[in-house]
Protein backbone atom coordinates (compact mmCIF):
# COMPACT_ATOMS: atom_id res chain seq x y z
CA UNK A 1 0.00 0.00 0.00
CA UNK A 2 2.65 2.49 0.98
CA UNK A 3 4.62 1.86 -2.49
CA UNK A 4 1.63 2.65 -4.78
CA UNK A 5 0.69 5.78 -2.40
CA UNK A 6 4.93 6.91 -2.89
CA UNK A 7 4.50 6.09 -6.82
CA UNK A 8 1.29 8.40 -7.43
CA UNK A 9 2.77 11.23 -5.75
CA UNK A 10 5.86 11.31 -7.87
CA UNK A 11 4.17 11.01 -11.41
CA UNK A 12 1.07 12.94 -10.57
CA UNK A 13 -0.12 16.85 -11.10
CA UNK A 14 2.76 17.70 -8.64
CA UNK A 15 5.81 17.24 -11.05
CA UNK A 16 3.67 18.34 -13.96
CA UNK A 17 3.26 22.19 -13.22
CA UNK A 18 7.18 23.20 -12.57
CA UNK A 19 7.79 21.92 -15.96
CA UNK A 20 4.99 23.87 -18.02
CA UNK A 21 6.17 26.79 -16.27
CA UNK A 22 9.90 25.97 -17.12
CA UNK A 23 8.26 25.43 -21.21
CA UNK A 24 6.68 28.54 -21.01
CA UNK A 25 9.61 30.65 -19.84
CA UNK A 26 11.90 29.53 -22.48
CA UNK A 27 9.92 29.94 -25.44
CA UNK A 28 8.84 33.81 -24.66
CA UNK A 29 12.95 34.73 -23.86
CA UNK A 30 14.58 36.43 -26.60
CA UNK A 31 17.66 34.40 -28.20
CA UNK A 32 20.75 35.79 -25.83
CA UNK A 33 23.22 36.82 -28.44
CA UNK A 34 26.77 37.31 -27.95
CA UNK A 35 28.75 40.80 -29.30
CA UNK A 36 32.44 40.08 -29.67
CA UNK A 37 34.68 42.81 -27.85
CA UNK A 38 35.49 46.03 -30.35
CA UNK A 39 39.18 46.03 -31.18
CA UNK A 40 41.21 48.46 -29.37
CA UNK A 41 43.72 50.09 -31.49
CA UNK A 42 47.32 49.25 -31.38
CA UNK A 43 49.17 51.53 -29.35
CA UNK A 44 52.91 52.97 -31.30
CA UNK A 45 56.14 51.16 -29.83
CA UNK A 46 58.46 53.92 -28.69
CA UNK A 47 61.67 54.47 -30.80
CA UNK A 48 64.43 52.53 -29.81
CA UNK A 49 67.40 54.05 -28.14
CA UNK A 50 71.45 53.48 -29.54
CA UNK A 51 72.73 51.30 -27.88
CA UNK A 52 76.16 53.15 -25.59
CA UNK A 53 79.60 52.19 -27.59
CA UNK A 54 81.29 49.23 -25.70
CA UNK A 55 84.47 49.66 -24.21
CA UNK A 56 87.13 48.02 -25.66
CA UNK A 57 88.71 44.98 -23.25
CA UNK A 58 92.05 46.26 -22.09
CA UNK A 59 95.07 44.52 -23.87
CA UNK A 60 96.40 41.95 -21.84
CA UNK A 61 99.19 42.30 -19.15
CA UNK A 62 102.19 40.04 -20.54
CA UNK A 63 103.58 37.75 -17.37
CA UNK A 64 106.92 38.45 -15.78
CA UNK A 65 109.49 35.97 -16.88
CA UNK A 66 110.61 33.77 -13.96
CA UNK A 67 112.67 35.04 -11.15
CA UNK A 68 112.30 38.59 -12.72
CA UNK A 69 112.16 41.58 -10.01
CA UNK A 70 108.77 42.94 -8.59
CA UNK A 71 108.16 46.28 -10.18
CA UNK A 72 106.78 48.91 -8.13
CA UNK A 73 103.44 49.85 -9.78
CA UNK A 74 102.72 53.68 -10.30
CA UNK A 75 99.50 55.80 -9.84
CA UNK A 76 97.31 56.47 -12.95
CA UNK A 77 97.63 60.33 -12.24
CA UNK A 78 102.22 59.84 -12.61
CA UNK A 79 103.46 61.45 -15.61
CA UNK A 80 104.94 59.08 -18.43
CA UNK A 81 108.86 59.70 -18.60
CA UNK A 82 109.56 61.15 -21.90
CA UNK A 83 110.97 58.79 -24.57
CA UNK A 84 114.51 58.79 -25.62
CA UNK A 85 115.46 60.97 -29.02
CA UNK A 86 116.33 58.54 -31.42
CA UNK A 87 119.87 60.95 -32.46
CA UNK A 88 120.82 59.93 -28.53
CA UNK A 89 124.20 57.92 -28.82
CA UNK A 90 124.23 54.54 -27.11
CA UNK A 91 126.89 52.75 -25.72
CA UNK A 92 129.00 52.96 -23.05
CA UNK A 93 129.56 56.70 -23.30
CA UNK A 94 130.13 58.22 -19.69
CA UNK A 95 127.98 60.96 -18.46
CA UNK A 96 129.10 64.60 -18.25
CA UNK A 97 130.36 65.62 -15.27
CA UNK A 98 128.11 67.01 -12.48
CA UNK A 99 127.49 71.14 -12.58
CA UNK A 100 129.58 72.59 -9.90
CA UNK A 101 126.49 75.79 -9.93
CA UNK A 102 124.19 76.50 -7.68
CA UNK A 103 121.78 73.36 -8.26
CA UNK A 104 125.06 71.15 -8.23
CA UNK A 105 126.79 69.65 -5.88
CA UNK A 106 129.37 71.71 -3.52
CA UNK A 107 133.45 70.61 -3.82
CA UNK A 108 134.67 69.21 -0.57
CA UNK A 109 136.31 71.91 1.47
CA UNK A 110 140.04 71.71 1.23
CA UNK A 111 141.82 69.51 3.78
CA UNK A 112 143.90 71.45 5.68
CA UNK A 113 147.56 72.09 5.38
CA UNK A 114 149.59 70.25 8.37
CA UNK A 115 151.14 71.64 10.68
CA UNK A 116 155.14 72.40 10.06
CA UNK A 117 157.29 70.69 12.80
CA UNK A 118 158.97 73.12 15.35
CA UNK A 119 162.42 74.44 14.10
CA UNK A 120 165.30 72.30 14.76
CA UNK A 121 167.48 73.93 17.92
CA UNK A 122 170.91 75.17 16.11
CA UNK A 123 173.76 72.72 16.62
CA UNK A 124 176.62 74.34 18.60
CA UNK A 125 179.89 75.42 16.53
CA UNK A 126 182.84 75.38 19.14
CA UNK A 127 183.09 72.85 22.26
CA UNK A 128 182.35 75.64 24.93
CA UNK A 129 178.79 76.11 23.21
CA UNK A 130 178.35 72.51 23.28
CA UNK A 131 179.49 72.30 27.06
CA UNK A 132 177.21 75.60 27.79
CA UNK A 133 173.92 73.85 26.47
CA UNK A 134 174.40 70.44 27.99
CA UNK A 135 174.39 72.37 31.13
CA UNK A 136 171.52 74.66 30.38
CA UNK A 137 169.60 71.37 29.45
CA UNK A 138 170.10 69.45 32.94
CA UNK A 139 169.65 72.59 35.17
CA UNK A 140 166.65 73.13 33.27
CA UNK A 141 165.14 69.90 34.52
CA UNK A 142 162.40 69.71 36.91
CA UNK A 143 161.29 66.44 36.25
CA UNK A 144 162.55 63.84 34.04
CA UNK A 145 161.10 60.52 33.50
CA UNK A 146 161.74 57.67 30.74
CA UNK A 147 162.26 54.04 29.89
CA UNK A 148 165.86 52.81 29.61
CA UNK A 149 168.09 49.90 28.53
CA UNK A 150 171.18 48.99 30.52
CA UNK A 151 174.37 47.17 29.15
CA UNK A 152 176.69 46.09 31.51
CA UNK A 153 179.74 45.08 30.41
CA UNK A 154 180.06 41.64 30.95
CA UNK A 155 176.84 41.31 28.24
CA UNK A 156 173.61 41.47 30.82
CA UNK A 157 170.96 43.70 29.83
CA UNK A 158 168.45 45.10 32.01
CA UNK A 159 165.16 47.49 31.32
CA UNK A 160 163.14 49.49 33.78
CA UNK A 161 162.01 53.48 34.56
CA UNK A 162 163.81 56.36 35.41
CA UNK A 163 162.31 59.18 37.90
CA UNK A 164 164.21 62.02 38.56
CA UNK A 165 162.94 65.07 40.36
CA UNK A 166 165.67 67.84 41.11
CA UNK A 167 167.20 68.43 43.33
CA UNK A 168 167.90 65.09 45.02
CA UNK A 169 165.22 62.54 44.36
CA UNK A 170 165.92 59.41 41.56
CA UNK A 171 164.74 56.11 41.58
CA UNK A 172 165.71 53.35 38.66
CA UNK A 173 162.84 50.56 38.96
CA UNK A 174 163.95 47.61 37.08
CA UNK A 175 161.89 44.78 34.95
CA UNK A 176 161.90 41.19 36.17
CA UNK A 177 164.03 38.92 35.95
CA UNK A 178 165.93 41.89 38.05
CA UNK A 179 165.52 41.89 41.44
CA UNK A 180 167.60 45.32 41.73
CA UNK A 181 166.10 49.48 42.71
CA UNK A 182 168.01 52.39 43.13
CA UNK A 183 167.00 55.47 44.71
CA UNK A 184 168.01 58.22 46.06
CA UNK A 185 166.57 60.90 48.49
CA UNK A 186 168.70 64.05 47.82
CA UNK A 187 171.90 63.36 50.49
CA UNK A 188 171.87 59.51 49.82
CA UNK A 189 171.93 56.76 47.64
CA UNK A 190 170.34 52.97 48.44
CA UNK A 191 171.39 49.93 46.14
CA UNK A 192 168.42 47.12 47.04
CA UNK A 193 168.52 43.36 45.73
CA UNK A 194 164.96 42.38 47.12
CA UNK A 195 165.60 38.96 46.07
CA UNK A 196 168.76 38.96 48.95
CA UNK A 197 167.29 41.26 50.81
CA UNK A 198 170.24 43.82 50.92
CA UNK A 199 170.44 47.12 51.08
CA UNK A 200 174.18 48.73 49.99
CA UNK A 201 173.71 53.26 50.95
CA UNK A 202 176.45 55.60 49.37
CA UNK A 203 176.79 59.52 49.61
CA UNK A 204 175.11 60.78 46.69
CA UNK A 205 178.39 62.75 46.32
CA UNK A 206 180.18 59.16 45.83
CA UNK A 207 178.17 58.45 42.90
CA UNK A 208 178.89 59.08 38.83
CA UNK A 209 174.90 60.18 38.72
CA UNK A 210 175.05 63.26 41.26
CA UNK A 211 174.54 65.41 37.53
CA UNK A 212 171.14 64.16 37.10
CA UNK A 213 169.95 65.12 40.49
CA UNK A 214 172.13 68.22 42.33
CA UNK A 215 170.46 71.41 41.96
CA UNK A 216 173.34 73.61 40.28
CA UNK A 217 175.28 71.84 36.97
CA UNK A 218 178.66 73.33 35.96
CA UNK A 219 180.63 70.61 34.40
CA UNK A 220 183.22 72.94 33.88
CA UNK A 221 183.37 73.15 37.76
CA UNK A 222 182.47 70.08 39.35
CA UNK A 223 184.60 67.74 37.14
CA UNK A 224 187.38 67.47 35.12
CA UNK A 225 186.46 67.76 31.34
CA UNK A 226 188.48 65.99 28.97
CA UNK A 227 186.72 66.36 25.80
CA UNK A 228 183.50 67.85 24.32
CA UNK A 229 182.80 66.34 20.78
CA UNK A 230 180.28 67.50 18.60
CA UNK A 231 179.25 65.42 15.27
CA UNK A 232 177.58 66.86 12.18
CA UNK A 233 174.39 65.74 13.50
CA UNK A 234 174.03 67.67 16.56
CA UNK A 235 175.26 64.69 18.61
CA UNK A 236 177.62 66.58 21.37
CA UNK A 237 179.19 63.59 23.77
CA UNK A 238 180.89 65.59 26.73
CA UNK A 239 184.04 63.40 28.36
CA UNK A 240 185.16 63.59 31.61
CA UNK A 241 186.60 62.51 34.86
CA UNK A 242 185.11 62.28 38.54
CA UNK A 243 187.73 61.64 41.28
CA UNK A 244 184.94 61.82 44.39
CA UNK A 245 183.15 58.55 43.24
CA UNK A 246 183.74 55.51 45.66
CA UNK A 247 186.93 53.62 45.19
CA UNK A 248 188.60 55.96 42.71
CA UNK A 249 187.79 57.75 39.34
CA UNK A 250 185.48 57.23 37.51
CA UNK A 251 185.16 58.01 33.58
CA UNK A 252 181.68 59.24 32.26
CA UNK A 253 180.51 60.31 28.71
CA UNK A 254 177.45 62.16 28.08
CA UNK A 255 175.44 61.78 25.22
CA UNK A 256 173.39 64.77 24.07
CA UNK A 257 171.00 65.21 21.00
CA UNK A 258 171.20 69.23 20.79
CA UNK A 259 169.09 69.22 17.61
CA UNK A 260 165.91 67.49 19.61
CA UNK A 261 167.55 69.00 22.85
CA UNK A 262 167.66 65.67 24.31
CA UNK A 263 169.63 63.35 27.08
CA UNK A 264 170.01 60.40 24.96
CA UNK A 265 172.84 58.36 27.03
CA UNK A 266 175.73 57.65 29.36
CA UNK A 267 178.13 55.59 29.96
CA UNK A 268 180.09 55.16 33.49
CA UNK A 269 183.52 53.43 33.84
CA UNK A 270 184.33 52.24 37.05
CA UNK A 271 187.91 52.76 39.13
CA UNK A 272 187.57 49.25 38.40
CA UNK A 273 187.26 49.71 34.96
CA UNK A 274 183.75 48.01 34.41
CA UNK A 275 181.68 49.50 32.11
CA UNK A 276 177.87 50.12 32.43
CA UNK A 277 176.00 52.09 29.14
CA UNK A 278 172.60 53.75 30.06
CA UNK A 279 170.43 54.43 26.95
CA UNK A 280 167.08 56.33 27.58
CA UNK A 281 163.83 56.10 25.23
CA UNK A 282 160.68 57.65 25.71
CA UNK A 283 162.04 60.93 27.65
CA UNK A 284 159.62 63.21 28.67
CA UNK A 285 160.75 66.50 30.70
CA UNK A 286 158.85 68.86 33.02
CA UNK A 287 160.81 72.28 33.01
CA UNK A 288 161.75 74.11 36.04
Amino acid sequence: MKTLRFASLVSGPVLALPVAVLAATLAAAQPLQIHPPAAQPARPAPPAQPAAPRAPAPAPTPAPPPNAAPQASLPASHPLPPRRPADLPTGGASAPAASTGETGARPAPAAPAPAAPPPAAAVPTNPQAALARVNAYLNGIDTLTANFLQYSGDGRQATGSLYVKRPGQLRFQYNPPSTLEIVSDGRSVAIRDKKLRTQDVYSIGQTPLKFLVQDRVDLARDVKVLDVRTAPSGVVEVIFEDSSTLGGTSKVTLVYDAKANVLRQWIVVDPQGYETSVALQDVNIVPR
